[in-house]
């Protein structure tokens, strides 16, 4: 092989090496789409929306809770400020943090499947708890109080669950006693509030931003999917002996998803125009989060007789 080949056969390995080794690699485990799939694409213009509004719940639920901090300090009764400092660092590093968004994304399921199923949890566990007060021959009625203790029982269970992994509840735990109870229970809600801001512009915010760009990428296949699925039910109309109720069921299918189709174009458009200011409105929402807290850390420290902060490039 003469030297010129050798030498272009080198640098063309090298080039192909190199974009290899450059080119970004998918994120794994890669999840395909669902919209070949007609449940979704029924689902999808009231899923588009409802995704697209969540954003803007979480825009205004992170500037509540930042709003609040600068108040923090004054709800503490002479604290060791130190400990303070501490506990909030953690609890605004612990939002961001593999632990802690594992634990909240669980029980936020948990909450949406007992919000979702509550009238029908309530009913069964009320008429259970009712049944063995007739049996011992009372004639209370216990189902609302029932019901009550249900709900409050699975928020606080709920609570627990989240704060088992947040780090600041650690450092709470550890001076509890020296805090005192009162001390300790507002720095409890004031980790789990600044815990959560965190999350939700840092890790949530930005999921919400990802997934709604992800299905308005998948409106054209969603089209495809719903006239596919019109086309299916219209087969199985027509091929062999279909019962009345049959046919009735096959005809509400293709209703729901002709609503679907008639919804996707005005929602789209929509979601498109909320979809051009989520940057800037996430830029925003982390900036004014990021100032709020360096300015309560400010303030922390100052109260704990420790100088300011190092700032972050």
């Amino acid at each position: 092989m003469n030297r010129p080949r050798l030498v272009a056969g080198a640098l063309f390995l090298a080039g192909h090496l190199f974009a290899l080794g450059c080119s970004a690699p998918k994120p794994e485990p890669e999840i395909a789409s669902s919209a070949p799939q007609s449940g979704y694409a029924e689902r999808y213009p009231v899923e588009l929306q409802a995704t697209a509004t969540s954003f803007s719940e979480r825009e205004d639920l992170a500037k509540r809770a930042t709003d609040q901090l600068a108040g923090y300090p004054d709800e503490l009764k002479e604290p060791d400020w130190k400990v303070v400092v501490d506990v909030i660092e953690q609890a605004d590093a612990a939002g961001r943090s593999y632990d802690y968004v594992e634990r909240l994304r669980a029980v936020n399921g948990a909450m949406e499947f007992f919000a979702d199923n509550k009238d029908e949890l309530n009913r069964k566990v009320s008429g259970a708890a009712q049944y063995v007060v007739k049996q011992k021959g009372c004639d209370a009625d216990v189902t609302g109080a029932t019901a009550h203790a249900l709900e409050e029982g699975v928020a606080r269970q709920l609570e627990k669950y989240v704060r088992d992994r947040n780090e600041a509840h650690r450092r709470i735990d550890r001076h509890r006693a020296s805090l005192g109870k009162e001390n300790a229970a507002a720095l409890e809600r004031q980790a789990d509030a600044v815990s959560f801001a965190s999350y939700t512009v840092h890790i949530d915010m930005v999921e919400h931003k990802l997934r709604l760009r992800r299905m308005l990428e998948e409106i054209e296949a969603i089209k495809a999917s719903i006239d596919e699925a019109v086309a299916a039910e219209r087969a199985f109309q027509s091929s062999g002996d279909r019962t009345d109720a049959e046919k009735k069921a096959s005809d509400a299918r293709i209703e729901d998803l002709g609503r679907s189709k008639a919804m996707l174009d005005s929602s789209a458009t929509q979601v498109k125009q909320i979809d051009e200011t989520m940057e800037e409105r996430l830029a925003a929402a982390q900036k004014r989060y990021r100032e709020a807290m360096d300015a309560l850390i400010a303030t922390l420290r100052k109260n704990a007789g420790l100088p300011p902060a190092a700032r972050e490039d």
